[in-house]
């Protein structure tokens, strides 16, 4: 086994690494743009987000009063929640004056699409200033490229420095 390959290589490749994983939630960022669409045009007639309860209630803040799982089922299912007597969903539908959530026929993708867009809308409420969300891979990924161009031109340069 070559022994300075790995230790030459080890930098840029774990920068590498941190890359693709940071890229990963830009595919949510898209989910998140779905949601919003399948909410405007399957869930926006009955809820609001932040602008009180119109037949069901408002959902800001949602997807941190309610688990992630039981929200899946409620988007998904909601009439086997009421069917299975359970307690949240029975309080809900008292509250919307006996009219139960519609069966919407969402794929888990969609149901999916609509928790992200959801989480989204409040992860927007909570920042208050800094770099908006879709620079920051290019932010990484530029600091990324000059460290390892930095490391190249180092070794290129046959310079000895130590870095501690």
């Amino acid at each position: 086994m070559i022994t300075g390959f790995s230790k030459r290589w080890r930098v840029p490749a774990l920068g590498v690494f941190l890359a693709v994983i940071w890229l990963g939630p830009i595919k949510h960022g898209q989910a998140a743009e779905d949601g919003r669409e399948i909410f405007q045009n399957n869930c926006a007639a009955c809820h609001t987000i932040g602008k009180g309860k119109l037949v069901g209630p408002d959902l800001a803040g949602v997807t941190s009063r309610r688990e992630e799982s039981w929200l899946k089922r409620q988007i998904k299912e909601p009439d086997r929640l009421i069917a299975e007597k359970d307690s949240i969903a029975m309080q809900l539908l008292k509250e919307a004056d006996n009219v139960p959530m519609p069966q919407l026929e969402l794929s888990d993708a969609a149901v999916a699409a609509v928790m992200a867009f959801l989480k989204g809308t409040e992860q927007q409420k909570n920042v208050a200033v800094g770099t908006p969300p879709q620079y920051t891979p290019t932010i990484i990924i530029s600091i990324l490229l000059l460290l390892g161009l930095t490391f190249i031109g180092l070794r290129a340069g046959n310079k000895n420095v130590d870095v501690r």
